[in-house]
């Protein structure tokens, strides 16, 4: 024991294992993921009580599990590998300017002119992670957000209403990049059997990045702001425009962002 050393090797070591566990569990925070961990931790502790008790067989069939521990981990936690793989090129130090309050502003209004209007809509605002994958999917289009091209894209007659909607921020301020576009739904038990399809898109895309979601229903004219798979209540402009204001001054826009998405 007196001739333990600790360097400063050693302190780097530690630190960033350190860091390394804080960034997976806040990005696990909120979410299904956390539940899978306690999981497999109370497998982790079944495995030592069956080998401190000398409970052979249980030590065998956990022993089998552990052998592929590692595949096993991959597939439960995908969509955080996945996220987590996605922010690594995300750079901290990126200047979180531009006119986001002007944005935050045609935002609420064309959520609410669908609101008072009876119509449905689904609005992504893209922050660190880009949606230009999605692109694909839609009709790539280049407008300045207002809540007349936004009611225009989900009318019920428009041909494009069925699809989302993405919008991005530029020096300008938020444009309309895309419409049309598919987005990935959140399993079926992510969200709960009263919400349709709108709603199952928006916690799924909010799942696999850290979009911000705005989904207004069409049966019931709630609007609802979803992050990191979670669906927020039902709010008012106030409490949308607060909310949206919170995270968009407190987080990183890409100075060249090109995406927001909203669907039908």
């Amino acid at each position: 024991m007196s001739n333990w050393q600790f360097g400063i090797t050693d302190f780097i070591d530690i630190a960033v294992v350190a860091i390394v566990v804080y960034f997976f569990l806040h990005l696990i925070r909120g979410t299904r993921a956390v539940q899978m961990l306690i999981g497999v931790a109370i497998v982790v502790i079944t495995y030592q009580l069956a080998r401190t008790f000398g409970l052979f067989t249980v030590e065998w069939i956990f022993g089998h599990f552990f052998s592929a521990f590692m595949v096993i981990l991959v597939v439960l936690f995908q969509q955080e590998i996945r996220r987590a793989l996605m922010r690594v090129a995300i750079n901290p130090l990126a200047a979180n300017t531009g006119p986001i309050e002007g944005m935050v502003d045609a935002l609420v209004e064309s959520s609410f002119s669908l609101v008072h209007r009876g119509w449905g809509g689904l609005i992504v605002i893209e922050r660190d992670t880009g949606l230009r994958h999605l692109f694909d999917s839609g009709v790539v289009m280049d407008a300045p957000l207002r809540a007349d091209m936004i009611q225009s894209l989900f009318c019920p007659d428009a041909p494009m209403h069925d699809g989302a909607v993405i919008i991005g921020r530029d020096e300008r301020g938020g444009r309309v990049l895309a419409a049309r576009v598919l987005l990935p739904l959140a399993q079926s038990n992510a969200v709960s059997g009263r919400f349709g399809t709108r709603h199952r898109a928006a916690v799924g895309i909010s799942e696999e990045t850290d979009a911000l979601v705005i989904v207004i229903s069409e049966e019931t004219g709630n609007v609802h702001l979803v992050k990191g798979g979670q669906l927020g209540k039902s709010m008012d402009s106030k409490t949308l425009h607060k909310a949206l204001e919170k995270e968009l001054f407190s987080g990183t826009l890409p100075q060249n962002s090109r995406s927001i998405t909203g669907e039908a």
